[in-house]
């Protein structure tokens, strides 16, 4: 999962966290209020929006504490907050999972590989961020402490179930990757299925959720269930993918509902707030031919985020190819320093540009998935060609064709003749453009960072 909970990176969706540039009230105006810790796995896609929202809880006047990997010490200081590193094997450095775990790259994408990543960056660390956690709370003597995690964080569980220690004030899940709760209206997580509420489909939903459970799913819940045990757990664990919604005292996911399955099952305490804002926080001159993107009568954007960009030749190098005779200007971000192969007379490379500088001048955005940067897209009322399968990919993608917006090829490698038919499709058609402007007027109604205030104040007291 995570944008997945093994993808590093976050699109460029939350690519403009890490100064804290999140809006809200200056710190000089706002009061003190609740003692806030911030709890972040140190993996860049789960890390950068939370150091957003610390930023902005710094603002309103709440004393924060942030609890990450030490590699992400500068950042969180930056933004005014407090940084106590992760303890023992909790402490790692997730910017290259890879070379931690160089035998992911050998497994394929789908639920293998989800649990592969939940076994070993999200389920392993939980004796020592439990620790932290406890450290944490011990510091504040005694004062109400609000914990605030992103999903993958699973450093509170053990309280929760049981184990002994402090227990926070309340405990507030943060959805930085699509939902991922079983349901009897939906298919399984990492399948990439839509939903069906048919009495039919739901009986097939509930097998198929068992049967993933079970089996696919079933040494990673083991394994879960050994660790929370070490921790002095003695209450039954929650299957790992429902637990981390379902746990804590709120869920607040960082999305519309518009873009998720609607669930008739899902529990009251998840919420959607909508998407962070982008703010400006990785600067970056604009090219030199960054006029002709303002001029251009019809702009396609490629990118391959920030996180799954190693090969090119998987989405990137096929966009470039397929539009090189098409009447519009390409512009491809490859997040990293880098140089293509071919590069078409109508194609501009460049390593960064601020999605909300470029966005508004796209009429279509190729992307592999990622959840940031698609929600970014949506906000911006860009319609999309998908193709990405790894980590929560097919999940986003799925989605965001689901509810209209998007053409999903739901392949990670797709041929040029695929790209450029549902380029044009996107482009001559109404359908997905309309419906991205829905979309974004839906964004626009909410507020996601007054919405955690609000939900930190109240749970605060």
């Amino acid at each position: 999962m995570s944008s997945g909970l093994l993808d590093h990176g976050a699109g460029e969706g939350h690519e403009a966290r890490l100064d804290g540039t999140a809006g809200g009230i200056s710190k000089e105006e706002a009061p003190f209020m609740t003692r806030v810790v911030v709890a972040a796995s140190p993996i860049y896609g789960h890390f950068a929006p939370m150091c957003g929202i610390a930023a902005d809880l710094v603002r309103r006047g709440h004393q924060v504490t942030v609890t990450t990997g030490s590699n992400y010490r500068g950042a969180v200081e930056a933004v005014g907050a407090e940084f106590a590193p992760l303890l023992g094997a909790a402490d790692f450095d997730g910017d290259d999972v890879p070379t931690l775990f160089p035998e992911i790259l050998s497994i394929a994408p789908g639920p293998e590989q989800i649990a592969f990543g939940l076994r070993h960056l999200f389920i392993d660390p939980v004796p020592d961020q439990h620790r932290t956690v406890q450290g944490l709370l011990a510091a504040a003597d005694g004062e109400p402490v609000v914990l605030l995690h992103e999903t993958g964080f699973l450093g509170a569980w053990p309280v929760l179930l049981g184990a002994a220690g402090a227990r926070p004030a309340a405990v507030v899940g943060l959805g930085v990757v699509p939902l991922t709760i079983s349901s009897q209206d939906t298919a399984p997580f990492g399948l990439g299925l839509p939903p069906d509420s048919s009495p039919e489909g739901r009986e097939r939903n509930r097998a198929a959720n068992t049967m993933v459970q079970e089996t696919l799913f079933g040494s990673t819940q083991e394994h879960l269930v050994k660790v929370l045990a070490s921790c002095g757990v003695t209450e039954q664990a929650p299957f790992v993918m429902d637990g981390m919604s379902r746990l804590p005292d709120r869920f607040l996911q960082l999305s519309i509902a518009q873009l998720d399955y609607p669930r008739g099952d899902l529990p009251d305490s998840i919420r959607y707030v909508g998407a962070l804002p982008a703010g400006a926080g990785r600067k970056a001159e604009l090219p030199t031919w960054w006029d002709e993107v303002a001029s251009a009568r019809r702009v396609v954007v490629v990118s391959q985020g920030t996180a799954a960009n190693v090969d090119f030749t998987e989405l990137i190098q096929p966009t470039l190819d397929a539009l090189a005779d098409l009447d519009v200007l390409v512009v491809a971000t490859l997040g990293r320093d880098a140089e293509l192969e071919r590069v078409p007379t109508n194609a501009r490379v460049a390593e960064f540009i601020p999605f909300d500088d470029l966005l508004p001048h796209t009429d279509v955005l190729v992307s592999n998935g990622g959840f940031g940067g698609v929600q970014q897209a949506l906000g911006h009322g860009v319609p999309m060609v998908l193709a990405g399968q790894t980590e929560d990919k097919a999940e986003v993608t799925a989605r965001a064709a689901w509810v209209g917006a998007a053409i999903n090829l739901a392949m990670q490698r797709p041929e040029a003749q695929d790209v450029r038919a549902a380029v044009e499709k996107v482009l001559t058609e109404t359908a997905c453009r309309e419906r991205a402007a829905e979309l974004a007027a839906e964004y626009a109604r909410h507020d996601a960072l007054t919405a955690i205030h609000e939900t930190v104040t109240e749970l605060g007291r």
